[in-house]
């Protein structure tokens, strides 16, 4: 979180999943980073908790924009493609990407996105959240 405090950039992409919501956004709208909100599509996030879906809300109220990529509704069987599909637009977006992952709470649809982007020549900062000794 530091880091992009540190490096004050002028827009954040970010395609809101479980935990950003959480934990990056708040962060973002403190300290009033312009935001850009990348969905998939218009019902990708159906499944957020009371308090994320408050977040997004708040997020979606301050973003300077808001790309839906498909107006199709949500198909689960295609979450991780879409996912992949809103991650990429961020990526092809940005100057320099953020990967921010909690290791115990690992899943093979985090690993599986990492691994489509392995050869993409962007700047990378990856940061473990979690509890250090």
């Amino acid at each position: 979180m530091n880091a992009i405090i540190h490096y004050e950039p002028s827009v954040v992409y970010v395609c809101p999943t479980k935990g950003v919501n959480i934990n990056l956004l708040p962060l973002l709208l403190m300290h009033e980073i312009k935001i850009r909100l990348v969905f998939p599509s218009k019902h990708f996030f159906s499944n957020l908790g009371g308090d994320e879906k408050g977040i997004l809300d708040a997020a979606c109220a301050k973003a300077d924009k808001i790309i839906i990529l498909s107006d199709e509704k949500c198909d689960i069987r295609k979450w991780a493609d879409d996912w992949y599909k809103a991650s990429k637009r961020t990526i092809d977006s940005s100057d320099w990407v953020m990967l921010i992952h909690t290791p115990e709470f690992a899943n093979s649809a985090f690993d599986d996105l990492v691994l489509k982007f392995e050869k993409n020549p962007k700047p990378v900062l990856a940061i473990g959240l979690g509890q250090v000794e």
